[in-house]
């Protein structure tokens, strides 16, 4: 697994995850984490037995295996679940595997979501992406090391099965491990389409294999990007505008500053001034006594302005059209009940646990970069462009990821540590600061919507008008996509433009409203506003029709079994049928999550139970039902769902930036707060059994959420709640 790429690695030394030894590996590109299955499995060093099989396959003679992996690890437990798919294919031996982070061949990126080939994580892809890919590559290896197996017993392979990385004679039960036998097996050609395994012999897809991460981040050996140290390393403090477009024109105390106790110099960026020292705390010190000279690049957000335009686009004539189905229009102008509910959603941002940094290092002719990086070409290519260098030149060596929900893929931390570090000439490691951080981050778009219906006698809807405005997260970063599609954008209108509902006419349209604020993809993206309204909207039509809200959705989607299945698990779990007990409130939504550029098809049922305390709403559980395709491993799939919902429910009850003459109004979590450990409900997951390929589950428990909270608010209070957050309080 040599890479065209050279990246150096950095290995903790032991337990203490702040003191490293510098390596080289044979691996070149891999920046190795501590994820060894086994204690004894070591990273592999220069002069190592190891030899590669494939892309993704090295094993020694002792049989341990090192399965290369590709896709960062952001909590969502790939370094469990890829490996897991080909150690399964390979037949080797679980308990000698250990994940080794790979980068910059052809085989590591995908193209997906709209993006062109990179390697990155992110959109629930990984498995959806590799699974297919991994089981070729283990698939590959057994191949070679049964043929070698029977060849050194003197049989033919038809004779010979593999298990737990060894090669065994049916008939004698004779057998060599897989270690016995790399010698000859590396000598072998691999088979471009090799046979994989029937479903009756796997052994590890589908068990709840414990995350091989959750040691090391238990006793500290875990390496993220703010604990990245290398010789020489400086620290850089950055120093951003008042407002969100600012840009420094002078720093009017430049030599003063300089002058402070540790300062190596301060450094204007195009978007910030950057204090240099030979510390963090010298640096924040010392850009704290900044006088910097800011001139605003944009005319100033303000959030009452921002609900203004949204609320005069939804009366708008000019909406773009995305889906017309029949003739909705005409159902309106004819007599029928007509249902009809404005929606919004606000500003939010990721706010991730570690706040964005990277340590980078200008060299002549080469750049390296070390920290949490959610897309490795993403960053060679920025860099490269910036310092003029080929993207080969640029050195991308990854951590451990602190959260990120799609913050980690723009990499504008990254340029800001990379200009310091030409500045002075030495390596610089930058840590925004969580203030920095919120007031300057790549926001999820504030969305409203007006979503009318014509109920038949039936009580279900004749014709549907769904509309959405906002400001545009493609017409921003992805005008091609956006223009290409005639000048609408698909993740304004997730679950929309491609309604599951059965509605004979149907109009959905758009209106992109344009706004001077910094945005970019978060995790479940357009959904969280999009599925929000149209699921509280199902469920006021299900109520004025005097329906059953799952009986109102199983109707509409009787045209899609795999649909009506989750949700009737869903229900079944939750006891939907049974009545609930004094003082217990419910609600339900439904969410088809559609991965981007429809890589992906996960279906999500949540059922959400609370009471009322005193006013206050106490969450009491949430029963969400999955069907994401095969699973690979239930348990990463339960903590997925869990951690998605409390996620959600953050968004739900406390989640809003607001601006005020272009500034961001909230500064850290006392303003900008997170959902309550002892606020979290008690959560079970149904994972529906499915013989589809594994699908997307990162992202698609957030959704329905908010919707079906807000239906058992109003079955508890007789309150519609239709803005986020919804202006009701925690118990």
């Amino acid at each position: 697994m040599s890479q065209p790429t050279t990246e150096r690695a950095l290995a903790p030394h032991r337990a203490d995850r702040r003191a490293f030894l510098k390596t080289g590996l044979a691996l070149a590109g891999s920046f190795v984490l501590p994820l060894s299955l086994s204690e004894h499995v070591q990273a592999a060093q220069d002069g190592s037995p190891y030899r590669e099989i494939n892309d993704w396959v090295r094993v020694d003679p002792d049989g341990r295996t090192i399965i290369g992996l590709s896709q960062a690890e952001v909590g969502q437990g790939v370094y469990t679940g890829l490996p897991q798919i080909l150690a399964d294919e390979m037949d080797a031996d679980w308990r000698l595997v250990s994940v080794e982070f790979v980068t910059g061949r052809d085989a590591y990126r995908i193209s997906a979501a709209n993006e062109h080939p990179q390697q990155f994580v992110g959109a629930s892809m990984s498995i959806t992406m590799f699974h297919a890919r991994l089981r070729v590559a283990g698939a590959q290896a057994r191949e070679a090391f049964l043929a070698a197996g029977a060849r050194k017993l003197g049989v033919r392979p038809t004779q010979c099965t593999t298990k737990s990385g060894r090669v065994i004679h049916m008939q004698t039960g004779r057998s060599f491990g897989y270690g016995e036998l790399l010698a000859d097996a590396v000598q072998l050609p691999l088979d471009p389409q090799p046979r994989l395994k029937p479903e009756s012999a796997r052994n590890l897809i589908g068990q709840p294999l414990h995350k091989l991460d959750v040691p090391a981040k238990v006793n500290g050996s875990a390496v993220f990007g703010i604990d990245v140290k290398v010789p020489e390393m400086l620290a850089g403090f950055v120093k951003m505008a008042p407002t969100l477009n600012g840009k420094p024109l002078a720093v009017r105390n430049r030599d003063t500053v300089r002058a402070l106790p540790g300062v190596v110099d301060v450094v204007l960026a195009k978007d910030a001034v950057i204090v240099v020292a030979k510390t963090y705390w010298q640096a924040k010190k010392a850009a704290d006594a900044l006088d910097v000279q800011w001139q605003d690049a944009a005319p100033p957000a303000d959030s009452a302005t921002i609900r203004a335009r949204n609320k005069a686009a939804l009366m708008t004539q000019q909406a773009v059209v995305a889906t017309r189905i029949g003739d909705a229009p005409a159902q309106f102008a004819s007599a029928g009940r007509v249902i009809e509910a404005d929606y919004h959603t606000p500003y939010i941002v990721h706010a991730t646990m570690e706040p964005v940094n990277a340590t980078v290092h200008v060299r002549e002719h080469e750049i390296e970069v070390w920290g949490p990086i959610q897309g490795q070409d993403k960053v060679r290519w920025t860099l490269g462009s910036i310092f003029k260098l080929p993207p080969e030149k640029v050195i991308v060596n990854t951590t451990f990821l602190g959260g990120s929900f799609g913050r980690k893929y723009v990499p504008d931390f990254v340029i800001h540590a990379a200009v310091a570090s030409k500045a002075v000439g030495r390596p610089v490691k930058v840590i925004r600061s969580r203030e920095d951080d919120i007031a300057h981050g790549f926001y999820r778009p504030a969305a409203s919507a007006r979503m009318r219906a014509v109920l038949g006698a039936d009580g279900y809807p004749r014709a549907m008008h769904l509309r959405v405005v906002g400001q545009s997260l493609y017409w921003a970063i992805k005008r091609d996509y956006f223009e290409k599609a005639g000048g609408w954008d698909e993740t304004m209108l997730d679950g929309l433009y491609d309604l599951g509902y059965a509605v004979p006419n149907l109009l959905v349209d758009s209106v992109s409203v344009d706004q001077h604020i910094p945005v970019s993809f978060m995790r479940s993206v357009g959904s969280t506003s999009s599925v929000f309204f149209l699921e509280s909207f199902v469920n006021e039509l299900a109520h004025a029709a005097r329906i059953d809200p799952l009986e109102y959705r199983r109707t509409l989607l009787r045209g899609d079994p795999l649909a009506v299945r989750v949700l009737e698990r869903t229900a079944a779990r939750a006891g939907w049928s049974r009545k609930p007990s004094a003082g217990l409130y419910r609600g339900l939504a439904y969410c088809l999550y559609t991965g981007r550029g429809g890589a992906f098809t996960t279906y999500v049922a949540t059922i959400v139970e609370l009471r009322m305390v005193d006013g206050k709403a106490k969450l009491e559980r949430i029963v969400c039902g999955i069907d994401c395709g095969r699973a690979v491993n239930p348990m990463l799939i339960r903590e997925m769902v869990e951690g998605g919902i409390g996620f959600a429910l953050t968004n739900t009850f406390k989640s809003e930036i607001t601006f005020k003459d272009g500034a961001v109004m909230q500064q850290n979590f006392a303003d900008y707060p997170l959902l309550y450990l002892a606020q979290m409900p008690k959560i079970e997951v149904e994972i529906v059994d499915s013989e589809r390929s594994p699908q997307g589950c990162g992202e698609v428990s957030l959704p329905s959420v908010a919707p079906a909270v807000a239906a058992a608010l109003f079955e508890a209070t007789g309150t519609r709640l239709r803005t986020m957050p919804l202006e009701q309080e925690l118990a």
